[in-house]
């Protein structure tokens, strides 16, 4: 007889305890996936615009000339990057100093960014989305230099491959709802090339950049929070046109990226 009135008093525990685990606020549509998605989007187009800023700043940081680059400052503008380099010749020998230029054959960058984002970006139907959060991020950025046979040799593209890491705090604000996210993002730069002169190739010409982000989200209102743990997959692949845009895919969704202002619209 103890065993069997021993049932219901487990049922009810049990009970107990998965009301105690259930979601803290009583709001039904408090969590929102598209959201989500068009807050990551907006994050991350923001993150790989300014990636494509860095790699142009390795390049002047590094004395070579980028005459005509679209080197925006929105993408640097709240951010402490220190770099390192180191510079190779033609036979993988290292340059010291990097002097001379010309002898430079392939330039290897660290370059760490910290700092704060603030920012707004436009969704499908017109909606805002207002982002401000701290940036902490290393990129490994390894550019190699091709030129022509001419004497003496014309440098003709520049190729950028590499690798990044991110661990990024976004809060957004919506009318009724606040979302934060922690984002634990790893990017693979794949052959970003630019062609010379940049006075009249400013943007990349081919390759991509491909983020896979862990995102932590959280939703809160008035009748308390929800959290929800996501990956995104983001992709640009390049070229971009005359004003900067690329496409950007995020999910089955894809949406325009403007890499002078860094905002990202139109997702569909």
């Amino acid at each position: 007889m103890k065993r069997i009135r021993s049932v219901p008093l487990l049922m009810a525990a049990g009970l107990v305890s998965l009301t105690a685990c259930e979601k803290s606020s009583t709001s039904p549509t408090l969590f929102d996936n598209a959201q989500v998605t068009a807050d990551v989007a907006a994050s991350s187009g923001d993150a790989i615009a300014t990636a494509v800023t860095t790699m142009t700043g390795n390049e002047v940081t590094a004395a070579l000339p980028v005459a005509g680059a679209s080197f925006d400052v929105l993408g640097t503008r709240d951010l402490s990057i220190v770099r390192t380099r180191t510079c190779y010749d033609g036979s993988q020998a290292v340059v010291a100093g990097c002097l001379p230029l010309s002898s430079v054959r392939m330039i290897v960058t660290h370059a760490s960014l910290d700092g704060s984002r603030t920012f707004t970006s436009t969704t499908t139907g017109g909606s805002s989305v207002s982002f401000s959060g701290g940036v902490h991020r290393v990129l490994d950025d390894t550019l190699t230099r091709t030129f022509n046979t001419a004497q003496p040799p014309v440098e003709t593209s520049r190729t950028h491959i590499g690798r990044a890491s991110a661990h990024d705090t976004s809060s957004f604000q919506g009318p009724n709802v606040s979302r934060s996210h922690t984002e634990a993002a790893h990017d693979s730069i794949n052959a970003v090339t630019w062609n010379l002169p940049r006075s009249t190739n400013p943007w990349p010409v081919s390759g991509s950049i491909v983020r896979s982000d862990s995102v932590h989200a959280t939703f809160t209102d008035s009748t308390g929070t929800v959290t929800r743990d996501f990956v995104k997959r983001i992709e640009v692949d390049f070229p971009a046109d005359a004003q900067g845009n690329v496409v950007l895919k995020i999910d089955n969704k894809t949406c325009n990226l403007n890499l002078v202002t860094h905002r990202v619209t139109n997702c569909q």
